[in-house]
């Protein structure tokens, strides 16, 4: 350590030198000097060599056999201790500063390190010194110990300053880690101002000068610290951060006696540094904050401290106070009530955005609301309370204006309120909303948060739980409530009377709940249930009775699931499935957590037990309607009843769900709900169950439940029994037959459809139960059970067997059975993969292991899969084995493997379930992990905030001998010094002399190669007996153990049942086979081990000297002959060189290629020789290729070396040799050797003639077909060089060898003796490969291709080809039987992708060219080339996919099999395409009238590909081709037209619908265009017609509506486009016909968008719905009639046949009325128009006669609606006048006619000129019927239409008598009728009109006999309006007395009839009076004086105030006496106006 002995340079201030140093402040070295300094590791090293381990052992006074006792220190050792201590400080200080350089700072530190060590050591020593004497309590002697705490203060000082002085080091870390601990008070003072004075330079003499009490008094000074910020801001950022951390160490370092003023500095400076200061806080603020937070975790109660100041600088610091208190370790903290009081301030008084409120939210959320260490609450409950309402009167304050839903609140992230603020971004009132609802929900405010936890003992709660509105306390908590605020919702229920009493829940508490679930606070709504659920769990009717409750946990589940309420209940399963996705959100996972964790609790003593929890929930979850279709309940009850089965409490559920289950099946149910459920049932519906399907894989234990119910219930029905017997006594029964005579022998209700037997339903669930579900075992048990069963001996019949396969003998139940088959053997294999897995156990309730993440929390044991397996293997035997399920079976007798006890115990039928099997310790286990996911939501954990807080008491004993025992244990052993090892001598050297003469060359060589190959021997004979051992003790080894009969007793005791205790332990003889070891076969195995060892150990030995001297000996050799050719290249050394190489290849054998090294030697060797050599050497060519022929072993060796382009002229004998050697086990070498000629450069080298190439080809070829069809893939490689010689020889002087490489290809292809690939080269070759392949080609090959011209076949090559290949292919075609039968496609197959690109690329050319050629010359016809160049590709395709006829047997050869199909289609496929390039090419060089490529092709395909047995599979691979051609283009005629319809008659059905859709892509829009000039042809006329007939026969077709994108809709879309108006009468009516006999009546109501549209085509061509600038349509009148006769008759036949509904009925008909309205038919007078919209009115109208009573009942009504709301004016007349001719019931006509006068006169619409005449002209009464017309109108009240009829009769005969007859009849009918409503009220208006007007013109005759009738008329008149002017009726007995019904008649109406009748009875005195001249005086009678009496007290009735008017200007009338009978009608129309402005049908009385 001491530094060297070197006198320093001069460099004090004279010298003038310059000191550099680095960007970090260090010194730069001196390149003079520096190497002369000791490397750092060399120093490292020296340093590790130095027993440290042992030095310190000595030191603590380790005894020698190791053991430490530190209590037996005495003082004296004590001192001598710090003494060592101090020397080795010194000397380690001593080290740093001669080490003080940069290069050396890893070693510092280690001396940095080895101080520390030092000071740990003699601390913890010390501190056990100090405990074991204070413990004792002993005067020490001779030292006090406050002597020997100055010492080791002293000491510590010392160390401190070394450490201090050596700065920039990097070694003030291990000053952090020092242990202050044991430092006096004084001292920790004294260091921590002696650090604050680090840069003063003059450590030693200020710490002797100042004592510890100016330490602290200048500490405390302002002053200093300003001081201390200028020390810091001179050291760099390490050293800085080194000293805080020591401040905050020795902060923490005390526990006891701790000074507060010295801790309260330290945090306060830390505080200052890193938040206040601005020079530092950027670099210190997350350090002081891990520091703070340390400091805090040691002593809590410095946070009331940092409050403190923090409230003062808070200005200062701002939002980094956020992240300080979130550091600090607030959970250990417990304010005061000030600090509350700050805190609340904080909340309330400063708005969300400004920093203190912040604040107060972080320390609120910081703090621990949860419980301590002795299970009491951390804060006081009274705490918790206030925080609660601080809480919300926040929340009042800045949130009620603005309401969160729990959907937002709950959907975030739950994370801390700093995040929510600072890392989400998310708005302040959205993160205060989220933090008050988190830290709301943790405060403990009910009772039950104290009772209910786990291990946690009952708080003292207040046994009067305050009332919301009794305590002002509550004042904010009432109003929150009154405002309906979900957070004061849930304050209630947790801190009030109504969460604590059972009354106050129920009369309010519920409410309080609705309103959290409904504002989605679902999360709060399973804390409040958390805490209310335990009060009703003994008397749970208070909620399962409330239907309030029960809908709220309802809307709870839906929302959670995401699911409208409601939408599950109306749909099936597995529809529910789609529509909701995600079954179950987190709430409902949390509720099923928080219902776990009850019944938990329930298990404990003294609490209500977990029957009532299970019965509780599974009641309240059954009563939701369909509830078992609700996936969050089925969550939930799955588990329920997984938690009862493991409780063994599965009654409880099973009997309530049995209850339900026999209800749903209509036990305990009205008659009419049973039969409404049979005839669902007999419907073809199954049989209701809470597993609805055939099985559940997701909730496998609530299937388990369900299906056990049933199994009850089909045990309780007999109806299991029932079944079984009839299978036995009829053994040709089926079970569905079973199944029915079960149902009338038990006469059940309900019997349940055959899927729902047991049987199926255990199978089913068998099948989709997971194959690691804990009950999967068991449900197999339950399958077999019914199985297996054998029912015989119950009927009295004997064993037949059982009787499940009875049960499986339909084919889709022997279907099922092999799946189960496979099934099983997948579970099985299943469990044996698992078993090899290993267990990881579940230890409690803990949840997983702290293992990495993604590993499962438990894996079941090997043991029980191994058990497993075995089960399951058996199921697989018992199902797959039927002879013993036979009754002849002898069941003992079977092997052991069947596990006969349990399929006895099965065939028993013996229901104890198998529990062994079952995994019960995963069952808990996963229980406990779900009570477990509530423990977590509900209990506080708090994780210590950072690593520098988890520090130990340095002061205690036991843990400071702990640490000195593993500090040395961490000690390095000391590294010893480093070996030296000595040189060999090198081998001899080689004498020139041998270089020049061949046999001493070949001498030497092999000398040493004989070494060499005996040493190979060697290797390969210890190989072999390796071998040899290796397989003896292979077949040894199973004979060293065996196995022995042994017997054995086992004592078993039992645990005793029912009370009873054991009587005694059973002994039971055991009889097994042991294993036993066989001694001789043991000794033999140890005796071959041995010699295995021995001969690896040879054979790990390093080889001998002699070997590795000959190896180099000759590989010198070697070289020197190599150097020597080289420097001089003489014949002589080249043979002695071709000697040596072909001697080292004699020596190349087996073993020296089996032994590495040597095999490298050889091989070198051989490679320098052979390429110095043999290379290029003409005259070796031949025997180097004899020497590999003769010995193929040496290819590999030699084929580098052989060269036959070296010798040209035998270049062909050499290849010719090779392909004579070919087979496929030597393809390796035949590749070495091929790749040796370069065929390339030898054509171009030597140019040989056509002959030799021929000869070479032909060998070539000879090689390629040697190989056949498909070369193996271990001979591609040479394959690939003779293809590629293969094409070389084509492309050279091309086309030379063109015709017979075209001929060789094709003559071999047609027999499969070539491979596809010589395809594949020869077409890359010519240049007319695919374009994706032109990548793939090999590199020298694209050179080739690259060197070739781009188009090798000119224009006539090309033309020649397609002849040659056409004429080919037909002759092969042709040729023989097999291609007649099955085409070319069977043999042509593999080359059929190299031929389409050979074909299409011919094609491309050929069209190229005559497109050339047609641009060259214009005179030449487009259409003539076209028809020309389709006829050649159709010759070119023809042999492939045409049908061919044999010209001898007038045979069809049809062109490939259906195997061939896909190979076909791509050859289709290119035909399409080639048709779609040459229609490209001509499309824009034909006239419009020329045919185009597209209709050649049609017109071929017409004549060609229709035959009427023409196969599909054909057909199918044309129509998929052919589709993809641009129909759109195809522009069809009449010719193509009649060829369609031919099709559709006597082709194919297929290709019917191809032509129909291509068709359908025609642009019809064009192709019809003419249609649109003034005077179109007769073709498009024609043309209009075919395709109106085309798309009604396509219409139908489903294929082509179905179809994606479908041309046939979009077609139909155009309709409104398309000029229909062309079609004729005759051809729609045609139409029509075919559409009547060929659709369906239902299609005019399908909603299909096709069958709308084909209606949309009907109506339009009809002429209906035409727009207004289309051309005028002359036939529509007729057409319209068709159509409108048409829909009729369709709507008829569905009514009659009842298809349709009444509304649907009346929709339809309202449509084709609409339709009518709208029809406008062209050039018409008005006259013919009524007359024509008349006679489709009457079509529609005809509908009510066809149809049956009830519906024309309900049609009429229709009708009417239909003309009150649509109809109005001049457009009833038609409807009127169609409704007189039309109607067959006159009771129709009555109402219908009424209707439309009604209707005529409507307000808005009346032309005031029209009047009544044209209602007297359209209105025609019929004369057969009129007297029951008449009658009908009476009783309906048509009064409109019988005054029309009277103005008829008036006008047809116009004399009085006539006058006379019509004012009788009008009387009659006056006296009948009585209007039924106010409606019809006004239309007697009339009729009193006309009887004034007609008595009038009687009375001018002055006849006294008419006077005397006109009287008695109105007489009559009067008596009857008095009658109507009542307010009650007066019919029946009540009304004879006054009290009868009240009159439908309105107000208005009694006051002109009580006017009118006063009006009659002072103008008609009596029966002899009349008054028709006015007078001056009137005389009234009594009568007329009562009824004007009447009139006038009217007003004084509430209901005549507002007529007072009126009432009052006709009782004036009235008395007038200038007014008489003759003004009458005046006074008549003086009511009317007054009292019936808006009736327009009395505009003529007016």
């Amino acid at each position: 350590m001491k530094p060297s002995e070197q006198k320093p340079s001069s460099s004090g201030p004279a010298s003038g030198t310059w000191t550099l140093v680095d960007e970090g402040g260090e010194e730069d070295e001196d390149p003079e000097t520096s190497w002369l300094l000791l490397n750092e590791d060399d120093l490292v090293i020296l340093l590790s060599q130095f027993p440290f381990h042992e030095l310190f052992q000595h030191l603590l006074g380790f005894k020698a056999k190791g053991d430490y006792s530190p209590e037996t220190t005495r003082p004296q050792e004590m001192m001598k201790i710090f003494a060592f201590a101090n020397s080795l400080v010194e000397l380690l200080a001593v080290g740093l500063e001669t080490f003080n350089r940069a290069r050396y700072r890893q070693f510092v530190k280690r001396i940095g390190y080895m101080i520390r060590m030092t000071l740990g050591y003699v601390s913890d020593h010390w501190a056990q010194f100090v405990s074991h004497s204070r413990g004792l309590g002993l005067a020490q002697q001779p030292y006090s110990m406050e002597k020997l705490q100055v010492e080791f203060d002293e000491l510590f000082l010392r160390a401190v300053l070394h450490v201090l002085k050596a700065k920039r080091l990097g070694i003030w870390l291990f000053m952090s880690e020092m242990p202050f601990g044991t430092l006096s008070v004084q001292m920790l003072w004294k260091l921590f101002y002696l650090m604050h004075q680090v840069e003063s330079g003059n450590l030693e003499k200020l710490c002797v000068a100042l004592p510890p009490a100016e330490c602290k008094k200048q500490l405390q000074d302002p002053e200093h610290f300003v001081n201390f910020e200028k020390c810091l801001s001179s050291m760099n950022s390490s050293e800085e951060i080194c000293l805080l951390t020591t401040f905050a160490q020795m902060a923490q370092a005390r526990r006891t006696n701790v000074d507060e003023d010295f801790i309260k500095i330290i945090v306060l400076e830390i505080y200052e540094v890193s938040y206040v200061t601005l020079s530092t806080r950027e670099t210190f603020s997350k350090v002081g904050r891990e520091l703070l937070g340390a400091i805090t975790a040691v002593h809590p109660e410095i946070i009331s401290i940092l409050l403190d100041r923090v409230q003062d600088t808070i200005d200062q610091v701002g939002m980094v106070s956020l992240y300080l208190f979130k550091e600090l370790p607030l959970y250990l903290w417990r304010p005061s009530a000030s600090e509350l009081a700050v805190i609340r301030d904080w909340l309330l008084n400063y708005n969300l955005t400004m920093v203190k409120n912040k604040l107060a939210c972080v320390i609120l959320e910081g703090l621990n609301w949860g419980f301590g260490e002795q299970g009491t609450l951390h804060l006081d409950r009274a705490v918790h309370a206030e925080v609660a309402l601080m809480i919300l009167e926040a929340y009042q304050k800045y949130l009620a204006q603005k309401p969160y839903a729990g959907l937002l609140s709950e959907s975030m992230k739950q994370v801390s309120y700093l995040a929510s603020i600072v890392r989400y971004g998310e708005t302040p009132e959205t993160s205060f909303n989220q933090w008050a609802w988190n830290l709301i929900l943790r405060l403990k405010l009910h009772k039950n948060d104290y009772g209910i936890q786990q291990n946690c003992p009952t708080v003292p709660f207040s046994s009067t739980v305050p009332d919301m509105t009794e305590s002002p306390t509550f004042h904010p908590l009432l109003k929150a409530v009154k405002a309906g605020m979900p957070i004061g919702c849930y304050l209630a229920l947790a801190m009030t009377a109504v969460g604590h009493s059972i009354e106050k829940f129920c009369a309010e508490g519920i409410s309080l709940l609705g309103i959290l679930v409904q504002s989605r606070h679902l999360r709060t709504v399973v804390h409040v249930l958390d805490k209310i659920l335990p009060l009703f769990y003994p008397c749970q009717y208070y909620l399962l009775k409330n239907e309030q409750f029960l809908s709220h946990l309802l809307l709870f589940l839906h929302l959670d699931s995401g699911v409208p309420q409601g939408v599950t209940q109306q749909v099936t399963h597995k529809v529910a499935q789609h529509l909701t996705g995600a079954s179950h959100g987190d709430n409902v996972k949390l509720l099923n957590s928080m219902i776990q964790a009850h019944i938990s609790v329930s298990t404990q003593p003294n609490e209500v037990g977990p029957v009532a929890v299970l019965e509780f929930w599974v009641q309240a979850l059954i009563s939701q309607h369909l509830w078992y279709r609700e996936q969050a309940i089925l969550f939930l009850m799955d588990h329920l009843c997984k938690t009862a089965f493991e409780l063994m409490q599965e009654d409880c559920v099973q009997k309530l769900l049995y209850q339900q289950h026999k209800n749903a099946l209509g036990y305990h149910c009205d008659r009419s709900l049973l039969s409404s459920l049979v005839s669902w049932i007999v419907a073809g519906n199954i049989t209701p169950s809470f597993v609805e399907g055939l099985a559940t894989p997701t909730q496998v234990w609530f299937a388990w439940t369900v299906l056990n119910v049933e199994s009850i219930f089909e045990e309780d029905s007999q109806l299991r029994r029932v079944v079984e017997g009839e299978l036995v006594i009829n053994s040709a029964f089926t079970p569905d037959q079973a199944l029915k005579k079960a149902q009338a022998q038990l006469k059940l209700p309900i019997v349940p459809s055959l899927q729902r037997l047991l049987i199926y339903r255990w199978a089913h669930q068998a099948l989709v139960t997971p194959s690691d579900h804990p009950l999967l075992p068991l449900i197999w048990q339950k399958f077999f059970l019914l199985y297996l069963h054998r029912p015989g001996p119950q009927y009295g019949l004997p064993i037949d067997g059982c009787i499940g396969r009875r049960f499986f003998q339909s084919p889709a139940h022997i279907n099922l059975l092999k799946e189960m088959k496979r099934r099983l053997t997948e579970v099985a294999d299943f469990h044996h993969a698992a078993s090899k897995a290993l267990r990881v156990p579940a230890e409690g309730s803990e949840g997983p292991s702290a293992s990495q993440a993604g590993t499962p929390g438990y894996l079941t044991s090997p043991e029980l899969h191994t058990e497993l397996v075995r089960l399951f293997n058996v199921y697989i035997l018992w199902l797959e084995d039927e002879n013993f399920q036979k009754g002849d079976t002898y069941i003992p007798s079977l092997p052991k493997h069947y596990d006969i006890h349990r399929l006895a115990k099965v065939m028993q039928n013996q229901q104890d379930l198998w529990m062994e099997y079952l995994n019960m310790e995963r069952i808990h286990y996963e229980f406990q992990e779900t009570v477990g996911l509530w423990m977590q939501a509900t209990l506080e954990s708090h994780s210590p905030p950072c690593s520098l807080s988890v520090q130990l008491d340095v002061t205690d004993p036991l843990l400071a001998k702990e640490r000195v025992l593993s500090n040395l244990r961490k000690h390095e052993a000391p590294q010893p010094p480093l070996d030296l090892h000595p040189m060999r001598p090198p081998v001899p050297v080689i004498s020139s002399t041998a270089l020049l003469s061949q046999k001493d060359a070949t001498q030497l060589v092999c000398t040493d190669l004989n070494l060499l190959q005996q040493q190979a021997r060697s290797a390969a004979l210890r190989e072999s007996q390796q071998v040899a051992l290796d397989s003896e003790l292979l077949d040894t080894m199973p004979k060293q153990y065996m196995n022995r009969e042994e017997q054995t007793t086992l004592h078993l005791e039992c645990r005793g049942s029912g009370g009873k205790k054991c009587q005694g332990a059973a002994v039971v003889t055991v009889q097994f086979e042991g294993m036993h070891k066989n001694e001789a076969v043991s000794q033999q195995l140890h005796v071959l081990r041995k010699e295995v060892k021995q001969l690896q150990a040879e054979a790990a030995k390093p080889p001998s000297l002699h070997v590795v001297e000959a190896a180099v000996h000759a590989e010198n050799l070697i070289t020197a002959l190599v150097n020597a050719y080289k420097l001089q290249p003489t014949p002589g050394v080249q043979k002695v060189g071709i000697s040596l190489f072909f001697t080292v290849v004699d020596y190349v054998s087996d073993e020296t290629q089996r032994h590495p090294p040597t095999r490298q030697f050889f091989t070198s060797c051989i490679e320098i020789l052979g390429q110095v050599f043999i290379s290029g050497t003409r005259s070796e060519c031949r025997k180097v290729l004899e020497t590999i022929l003769k010995n193929r072993r040496l290819c590999s060796l030699l084929s580098p070396f052989f060269t036959p382009n070296a010798a040209p002229t035998e270049f062909i004998q050499l290849y010719e040799k090779v392909v004579k050697f070919l087979s496929e086990d030597n393809s390796d070498m035949i590749f070495m050797l091929l790749t040796k000629f370069d065929l390339k450069q030898w054509l171009n080298a030597t140019k040989p003639p056509l002959s030799d190439r021929t000869r070479l080809l032909e060998s070539i070829h000879l090689a390629l077909t040697a190989w056949g069809l498909e070369p193996d893939e271990d001979i591609l490689m040479p394959f690939n060089l003779f293809c590629k010689h293969w094409t070389y020889l084509l492309l050279y002087q091309f086309p030379d060898q063109y015709s017979d490489i075209l001929r060789l290809l094709m003559q071999s292809s047609a027999e499969q003796l070539l491979s596809p690939e010589c395809w594949k080269a020869t077409l890359r070759a010519l240049g007319c490969c695919a374009p994706n392949c032109q990548q793939g080609a090999a590199s020298a090959e694209s050179a080739v291709l690259q060197s070739s011209p781009d188009v090798l076949l000119s224009d006539k090559q090309v033309t020649e080809t397609i002849h040659w290949l056409s004429n080919f292919f037909y002759k092969l075609r042709l040729s023989t039987l097999d291609f007649k039968s099955f085409g070319l496609f069977s043999k042509w197959s593999p080359y059929m992708a190299d031929m389409k690109t050979l074909l299409g690329y011919l094609v491309k050319r050929l069209l190229d060219c005559e497109m050339a050629c047609l641009a060259q010359d214009p005179s030449a016809s487009s259409k003539t080339v076209l028809q020309s160049l389709y006829s050649v590709i159709i010759q070119l395709f023809k042999p492939w996919i045409l049908v061919l006829e044999d010209n001898e047997s007038s045979q069809r050869h049809y062109p490939w099999l259906e195997s061939d199909a896909v190979v076909a289609l791509s050859i289709v496929h290119l035909f399409t395409d080639c048709i779609n390039s040459l229609h490209e090419s001509f499309k824009d060089k034909l006239l419009p009238g020329d045919g185009g490529a597209l209709r050649l092709h049609l017109m071929h395909y017409c004549e060609v590909c229709t035959a009427p047995r023409m196969p599909e599979f054909i057909l199918y691979a044309f129509h998929s081709a052919y589709r993809r051609l641009p129909w759109r283009d195809l522009h069809p005629d009449q010719m193509l037209m009649e060829a369609f319809f031919k099709v559709e008659r006597g082709s194919p059905k297929s290709c019917f619908l191809f032509l129909g859709s291509v068709l359908c892509e025609v642009n019809w829009v064009s192709v019809l265009s003419d249609a649109w000039s003034p005077s179109p042809r007769p073709e498009t006329r024609s043309m209009i017609v075919c395709l109106l007939f085309m798309m009604i026969l396509l219409a139908k077709e489903d294929e082509l509506v179905d179809q994606a994108d479908s041309p046939l809709l979009n077609l139909l879309g155009q309709t409104s486009s398309l000029s229909w108006h062309l079609v004729d009468t005759m051809s729609y009516q045609s139409v029509l016909g075919y559409f009547s006999s060929h659709y369906q009546p239902a299609i005019i109501l399908a909603k299909e968008s096709s069958a709308e549209l084909i209606m949309k085509l009907l109506r339009v061509s009809a002429g209906l719905s035409i727009p207004i600038d289309s051309q005028k349509h002359l036939d529509a009148v007729p057409k319209c009639r068709a159509f409108t006769h048409q829909m009729v008759q369709f709507l008829s036949s569905l009514e009659q046949n009842g298809k349709i509904t009444l509304a649907v009925l009346e929709k339809e008909m309202s449509k084709l009325l609409d339709d009518i309205i709208v029809f406008n038919p062209p050039d018409m007078d008005s006259q013919t128009r009524h007359m024509a919209l008349s006679s489709l009115f009457m079509e529609v109208l005809m509908m009510m006669n066809n149809a049956t009573i009830p519906t024309a009942e309900f049609l009429r009504g229709s009708v009417r609606t239909w003309i009150g709301q649509k109809v109005h004016g001049l457009v009833v007349l038609p409807l009127l006048t169609a409704a007189c001719q039309s109607l067959a019931s006159v009771r129709h006509m009555a109402e219908t006619t009424e209707a439309c006068i009604t209707a005529y006169f409507k307000e808005g619409s009346l032309n005031q000129n029209l009047g009544w005449g044209p209602i007297l002209v359209s209105l025609q009464v019929p004369e057969l019927t009129i007297e029951e017309f008449l009658q009908e109108c009476l009783s309906l009240g048509s009064y409109l239409t019988l005054y029309v009829y009277l103005l008829q009769c008036l006008n047809s005969e116009q004399t009085l008598r006539n006058e006379m007859k019509v004012l009788l009849i009008l009387s009659k009918w006056l006296e009948q009728v009585y209007p039924s409503s106010a409606q019809e009220e006004a239309k007697l208006f009339l009729w009193w009109h006309q009887v004034l007007q007609l008595s009038l013109m009687q009375t001018e005759q002055c006849d006294s006999v008419l006077t005397e009738s006109v009287v008695r008329v109105l007489l009559m008149l009067q008596s009857r309006l008095s009658l109507l002017a009542e307010e009650r009726l007066g019919s029946g007995i009540l009304g004879a007395i006054g009290l009868g019904r009240k009159s439908p008649l309105s107000n208005r109406f009694r006051v002109v009839a009580r006017g009118m009748a006063a009006f009659l009875s002072v103008q008609v005195p009596s029966e002899d009076q009349i008054r028709l001249k006015p007078g001056t005086e009137l005389h009234l009678t009594p009568k007329a004086q009562q009824a004007l009496t009447a009139l006038e007290s009217l007003p004084s009735s509430k209901q005549y105030v507002d007529y007072q008017d009126q009432i009052s200007q006709a009782a004036q009338f009235i008395k007038h006496p200038g007014h008489c009978l003759q003004d009458g009608k005046s006074f008549l129309a003086l009511l009317v106006n007054g009292l019936y402005p808006e009736v327009h049908y009395l505009d003529n009385i007016r």
